[in-house]
């Protein structure tokens, strides 16, 4: 019996030093610290350290064109304000109140590079939690629209590096410190983009200078990955295949009547598709994508075929065959003939006969030396008073060739220095 009692006893002593919370210890512990001398206006200590932590919770939107980062999270934000103390053990070991803004100091914040609202951070719905040693933990939610330098120039496979700045408002640095709780946002509850992905975050402890004063201020560095896969379907391959129909227009014949329209249908599509990109990209001069370069230049390419496919279908449909310009007879067996030397007839003299592309280029001369096509075209021309062996129609068959060959390594060239440039872009810091 002895034992029972002894263990009741130990049981009653345990609950009773453990403590329930109840109204009215909640009640006195706000009538003692929130008395007549507390004054909600006047800060805690000399010189207040305010600890905050950013937690993200969403990237609602990167909107380029405006340059503008919307994002989704709460602050948690604590200090120490040694008035707000108390001795559990005297409240039913109560460690823990809930107030709200109205009621005690708190640090007037605000989003430096907000561009929405300047208003300082907080509701007064929010409820402020106090411990009874004086540590004060606010935790304001909030959606942040923030400024953001967009730089496209390597877009789509692009970095962007966006902030919140946190800055006291009013407190100089003499009064209130800014200190980060970590040295990164805290991402744990943070909800994966569609478009974007966080690659890396920071926080940055800095000085504001304004006329004169000095406010502390916590930068959270956010750095953004855009996913290419959308653009690479939507911008990237219309924009490279659209590039490479132009070249066609020196393979389509003259005679079906189409060479004029095509080029100007392919001319017209690049044209959309720059107005695509240049709809999606911020209006500023600050930063040039390299895919607009791109396209700017499969304009000048499409613009330069227009102009050869007018003088080529001149030189085509000349009344006098016969009359090739001089400078031309020299480029046609210096450059044309060695680019097409399987396309062109070639005319053997001695025989008077035609050789094709599907008959033996290669004759022999009276040494039995074997010569090709080129060598037998060019001492005809010289050995016969300078007659050019060759009519306009079949010097415009081979100025579409060579020019094809030539638009279409210079577009490979530039279209590898593109993808190459892209895939190097280097991330931010």
């Amino acid at each position: 019996m002895r034992a029972a009692f002894v263990i009741l006893a130990v049981i009653l002593s345990f609950k009773e030093a453990k403590g329930q919370f109840t109204t009215t210890h909640a009640t006195n512990i706000h009538t003692a610290i929130f008395g007549t001398s507390y004054n909600k206006y006047v800060r805690p200590s000399a010189t207040t350290t305010v600890d905050i932590e950013l937690n993200l919770l969403s990237l609602n939107d990167l909107d380029m064109k405006n340059q503008v980062m919307s994002t989704s999270g709460w602050l948690t934000i604590t200090w120490n304000d040694p008035r707000l103390t108390w001795t559990a053990a005297s409240y039913g070991n109560i460690e823990y109140i809930y107030t709200k803004q109205d009621k005690i100091w708190r640090p007037e914040l605000i989003i430096d590079n907000s561009v929405e609202d300047m208003a300082p951070i907080g509701d007064t719905e929010i409820f402020f939690k106090i411990k009874n040693t004086g540590a004060v933990r606010w935790d304001p939610p909030g959606q942040y629209v923030t400024h953001c330098d967009i730089d496209v120039s390597y877009y789509p496979f692009d970095y962007q590096k966006c902030s919140i700045e946190i800055t006291t408002f009013a407190y100089t640095t003499d009064v209130v410190i800014l200190n980060k709780t970590k040295d990164s946002v805290n991402v744990d509850d943070f909800k994966e983009n569609g478009e974007w992905v966080l690659d890396s975050s920071s926080v940055v402890e800095q000085v504001l200078t304004e006329n004169g004063e000095m406010f502390s201020q916590l930068e959270f560095k956010l750095i953004f990955k855009r996913r290419p896969g959308y653009y690479l379907t939507n911008v990237v391959y219309p924009v490279i295949l659209v590039s490479l129909l132009t070249n066609l227009v020196f393979l389509l014949p003259v005679d079906s009547g189409e060479k004029i329209s095509y080029i100007l249908t392919v001319l017209l599509a690049q044209a959309v598709l720059l107005t695509l990109v240049g709809d999606s990209m911020p209006t500023t001069s600050k930063h040039t994508p390299v895919i607009g370069i791109y396209i700017s230049f499969v304009l000048v390419m499409a613009a330069l075929a227009i102009v050869i496919t007018i003088v080529n279908l001149r030189l085509h449909l000349r009344a006098d065959q016969t009359e090739v310009p001089r400078w031309l007879k020299s480029f046609t067996f210096i450059v044309l003939l060695k680019v097409n030397c399987l396309s062109a007839k070639v005319k053997d003299q001695n025989k008077n006969h035609v050789v094709s592309q599907n008959d033996t280029l290669e004759l022999q001369d009276d040494d039995g030396r074997r010569k090709s096509s080129e060598c037998v075209k060019r001492e005809a021309w010289k050995n016969q008073d300078d007659e050019f062996p060759f009519e306009c129609k079949e010097v415009s068959y081979l100025l579409d060739i060579f020019f094809f060959y030539l638009f279409n390594i210079i577009t490979f060239v530039v279209t590898v220095v593109l993808l190459v440039v892209l895939a190097v872009c280097d991330r931010p810091t």
